[in-house]
């Protein structure tokens, strides 16, 4: 995943983090490598947690986004709920602790195999933009 955390900044590509976690903890939750690549960490002391949209939306306002450029990684249904209530790709990571079938049941639109699916092949998950 870190190489493709850096592939991705390579590209110029934002990248954030929304989480449960409390800011205290997710010290100790984040490596330092994973928390230097990202350009905006969101947690429960931000926003109304998820499965409400609240988080997505204020990473996408910090990162300076439009949001048919932006997708949502998660590895669990709360996450595929808010991604879908916040009108985002939602692409369900399988490695974490839910099985496919709870993150498509909750709306993911992709499933990730693997961490080192995380990368710039993501972007291939966000919707075409008309030039007209």
């Amino acid at each position: 995943m870190l190489s493709g955390l850096l592939a991705l900044r390579a590209w110029g590509t934002a990248t954030g983090a929304v989480t449960l976690q409390d800011p205290d903890r997710l010290r100790w939750l984040l490596p330092p490598a994973v928390a230097e690549l990202l350009d905006v960490v969101i947690t429960r002391q931000d926003t109304r947690p998820k499965p409400a949209p609240d988080g997505l939306h204020a990473a996408l306002s910090r990162l300076d986004v439009p949001p048919e450029r932006a997708m949502f990684v998660g590895d669990s249904p709360t996450d595929m709920t808010a991604a879908r209530a916040a009108e985002r790709v939602a692409l369900g990571a399988v490695w974490g602790w839910h099985p496919p079938a709870a993150l498509r049941a909750a709306g993911a639109d992709h499933l990730l195999p693997e961490p080192a699916s995380i990368g710039p092949s993501l972007l291939h998950h966000l919707p075409l933009i008309s030039s007209a």
